[in-house]
């Protein structure tokens, strides 16, 4: 291979990477993070829990669904959020505390969704759902940085 065309792609492989591109002060982007990445794993089955959550037909894959979203829930309680680093050291640790209540307060409406399931109460977990949903906005304000 011609060297000039080698450093071709090279320079292009180095230009599409965002590991290399992003400058030491810029900040992660949500995907490039665990909690970004175990966030994405529990809304990929968020949203399809929300779609079929109405259908009884549904409840045993609804219920597997809870499974993977309590488990990546408990994760995110490991993390911090990189919004973190934006608050003075003196209040971090209250927002810290504050981020991890929130997920306790979520994992425990999860839990009460999946009661509902293996009750036959359709209603009821649609109900629960749509209050999540609420808890869900009211912490992504608290607690993600805006995209």
């Amino acid at each position: 291979m011609k060297p000039r065309l080698l450093f071709s792609l090279l320079a292009l492989i180095l230009a599409l990477s965002p590991a290399v591109t992003r400058a030491e002060g810029d900040k992660p982007k949500h995907d490039d993070t665990e909690l970004g990445k175990s966030m994405d794993t529990l809304n990929k089955a968020w949203r399809k829990l929300r779609r079929q959550a109405a259908d009884p037909a549904q409840n045993a894959d609804s219920l597997a669904l809870l499974v993977t979203i309590q488990a990546a829930a408990n994760e995110n309680l490991k993390y911090t959020p990189d919004l973190a680093r934006d608050i003075p050291a003196e209040k971090r640790d209250k927002f810290v505390a504050g981020y991890r209540a929130k997920m306790q307060e979520m994992i425990k409406a999860f839990a009460e969704v999946e009661t509902a399931f293996k009750a036959g109460d359709n209603k009821k977990a649609v109900d629960l759902i749509t209050q999540i949903a609420a808890l869900q906005k009211e912490g992504h304000k608290e607690y993600k940085r805006p995209d």
